[in-house]
């Protein structure tokens, strides 16, 4: 016979039975459904990394037409870039090939940039450029020299060629550009071999700084332009370089933050500026400038190491010289537009395709 008790005893066990098992069994749908949001993370935070990695190396292709175009013409037809590989330097296991090409419109170009990694990931990306004498002012090279302050103390027997085979001086330029009022009522020794008529202009009344008068953008803009080997070179205190710089088909722009020596008769073809207000002693200096030479002060001691000439004086009236003996010759004109640089339109960068 049972007792009362021994039932209700049973019951409870039941239903403590059933209870656990519920409760295991919520557990392992708990533990499924985590280990699943965790995979799905761990397979979305993948993808997004090697969607971001894929348009960096696209990034990367872009750099690459940029550099490509500063020394080839745009084409439609798909250049191969270096590519990006995989290992220390991309730290990722995945490498990319790149490629670009450009569309022309009117005075704009659309370069097109694409990156295809190894795991089948791909972006294209694209910017516009405009192309155009964009640093250089329209008054850089109009004179070989010039100069915020005046000219004074010149030694030796310094030479500025601005006259050429036909006699004539063009229009609107000078031997040399000082300050309002500034014109040096003596000139030493300044074309005593050559005899060439010294033609000085000034700038207009209040200009005590040339740089705009020389570039048409700002100091920081120019400094972020700059490179060790590109065309524009930024010098800071007691820098310059140690080579002869420019081509009449690649002309430089050099900018020295204070008037460092240059010496060892280098040859320079483009636009050197010094942009130093408290004026230039050039005793010392051994170089020969084709194109223009600014100073942001006074410049004294203009010595015979030194030879300044016009963009466009040609081979055979150039008193710069390239070889040396018999072989020697003139220096020839180049062009201004030679300056003309690329120009990333701000604002029109897209994203066009990414797998």
């Amino acid at each position: 016979m049972k007792h009362p008790w021994q039932s209700k005893n049973l019951q409870r066990g039941y239903y403590t039975v059933a209870v656990v098992v519920i409760i295991a069994f919520l557990a392992l749908l708990a533990s499924r459904s985590g280990t699943v949001m965790t995979s799905n993370t761990v397979k979305t935070t993948s993808e997004e990394v090697a969607a971001a990695e894929v348009f960096y190396a696209a990034e990367f292709a872009l750099a690459e037409a940029l550099i490509w175009l500063n020394s080839n013409d745009a084409t439609a037809t798909p250049q191969t870039g270096a590519g990006v590989p995989n290992g220390a330097g991309n730290n990722t296991p995945r490498s990319y090939t790149t490629s670009f090409w450009f569309e022309q419109s009117g005075d704009y170009t659309r370069v097109y940039a694409r990156a295809a990694g190894s795991d089948g990931s791909s972006a294209t990306i694209s910017q516009w450029l405009s192309a155009g004498n964009d640093v250089l002012a329209d008054s850089a090279l109009d004179q070989p020299l010039g100069i915020a302050g005046t000219l004074s103390n010149v030694t030796g027997n310094p030479e500025i060629n601005v006259i050429g085979a036909d006699g004539a001086l063009p229009t609107d330029h000078y031997s040399l550009r000082v300050a309002n009022g500034e014109t040096p009522t003596d000139y030493g020794n300044l074309n005593n071999s050559s005899g060439e008529a010294i033609t000085t202009g000034e700038w207009s009344a209040g200009v005590t700084d040339i740089w705009s008068l020389y570039f048409s953008v700002d100091r920081a803009t120019m400094e972020s332009l700059a490179s060790d080997t590109g065309n524009i070179r930024w010098y800071e205190s007691g820098e310059g370089p140690s080579t002869s710089l420019g081509t009449t088909s690649s002309p430089v722009i050099l900018i020295f933050e204070e008037c460092t020596r240059i010496n060892g008769q280098k040859r320079i073809i483009g636009v050197v500026f010094i942009d130093d207000s408290s004026g230039c002693d050039l005793n010392g200096w051994a170089m020969d400038i084709k194109g223009s030479l600014g100073v942001n002060g006074d410049v004294t001691k203009l010595n015979s190491n030194t030879d300044l000439e016009a963009y466009y004086i040609e081979e055979a009236d150039s008193i710069i010289t390239t070889g040396n003996g018999a072989g020697a010759t003139g220096l020839g004109a180049f062009d201004p537009e030679a300056f003309a640089s690329t120009v990333v339109l701000p604002g029109t960068w897209t994203d066009t395709e990414v797998n």
